[in-house]
């Protein structure tokens, strides 16, 4: 594997949290922010609560802090 690629990997392992967390972010505040409330209309009215459920939940299942890797001490 090239070393860029190694390094970006590398990147999305460790902070994978700080990535899904941020995703959730966008998707849960973005509508609000940009005042398109359709956008969030995507999910279904009854599904909604279970998407922000499900970003506590990813959120608790991935460490907040940077992941170890086989290689590391």
């Amino acid at each position: 594997m090239p070393h860029f690629m190694q390094t970006i990997f590398e990147f999305l392992t460790r902070f994978r949290t700080w990535v899904f967390n941020l995703a959730f972010a966008l998707l849960l505040f973005i509508p609000d922010i940009l005042n398109a409330p359709e956008v969030i209309a995507v999910i279904p009215v009854g599904y909604q609560k279970y998407v922000i459920a499900a970003a506590f939940l990813v959120n608790i299942w991935l460490r907040p802090r940077p992941a170890v890797m086989k290689k590391d001490l």
